[in-house]
């Protein structure tokens, strides 16, 4: 009888922890990915996204399945054996996981965060070239003195000399949080104050407002401030 009981528990208890991590939506999630230079598309790019979970390949642009982790999602884009684009996506904990308390409980959250369901990644990124991104401010922004010529409204952020590193990795990882395009746009940079836009995929574009290296998004559902 006390063998039976055992079984039973055990049973119970397998159930129990596959039920919560299935609440959230499980371990794993699509990732779609696009690699550009300027506003051109790299098509065609051999793309590695790696985490402490595993590595998987896509070719641009596409759409892989990647496992949920605490960790950053590397990506590095290759074509005719040269490597045109590389980034590093933040991941961020689901608003939802916190709501698992009241069906799984304690031993629900331990699950959702060990296997990496607690955390997911943007939906949609867009790597940006580097190495094109320069060439295109000595194409496109020189003045008659020679000196890079001051980025235009609209334009992307990873492409204007006015935006500094740390603030642009502050508001593409707000963007990454709002699970928004990396690929934001500069609406106004002045000084240490800039407003940038991020495209959304299954919402409306988002504003994010910067002094520095601290962004905010002025998306109606959020008001956290990335450091």
């Amino acid at each position: 009888m006390n063998s039976l009981s055992k079984q039973i528990i055990v049973v119970a208890v397998t159930c129990g922890l596959s039920a919560c991590a299935s609440i959230i939506g499980g371990r794993y999630q699509p990732v779609s990915i696009d690699a550009r230079a300027g506003d051109q598309s790299i098509v065609g790019a051999d793309c590695t996204l790696t985490n402490d979970r595993g590595q998987v390949h896509v070719t641009t642009p596409g759409t892989v399945i990647v496992h949920r982790a605490s960790a950053p999602l590397s990506i590095s884009c290759e074509k005719g054996g040269t490597k045109v684009a590389e980034q590093s996506v933040p991941s961020h904990v689901r608003g939802m996981v916190w709501g698992n308390i009241v069906f799984g409980g304690l031993i629900g959250v331990i699950v959702d965060f060990s296997d990496g369901a607690a955390h997911h990644y943007p939906q949609m990124v867009t790597v940006m070239s580097q190495m094109v991104s320069t060439a295109g401010q000595a194409d496109t922004g020189a003045t008659t003195m020679g000196a890079p010529a001051a980025g235009q409204s609209g334009g992307l952020a990873s492409l204007d000399p006015r935006i500094g590193k740390p603030m642009f990795n502050a508001a593409q990882n707000v963007a990454a949080r709002e699970q928004c395009d990396s690929a934001i746009r500069v609406l106004m940079a002045d000084g240490q104050r800039a407003l940038f836009e991020a495209s959304c995929a299954a919402a409306a574009p988002i504003k994010i407002e910067c002094q520095q290296d601290r962004c905010t998004s002025m998306h109606a559902d959020s008001g956290n401030t990335t450091m």
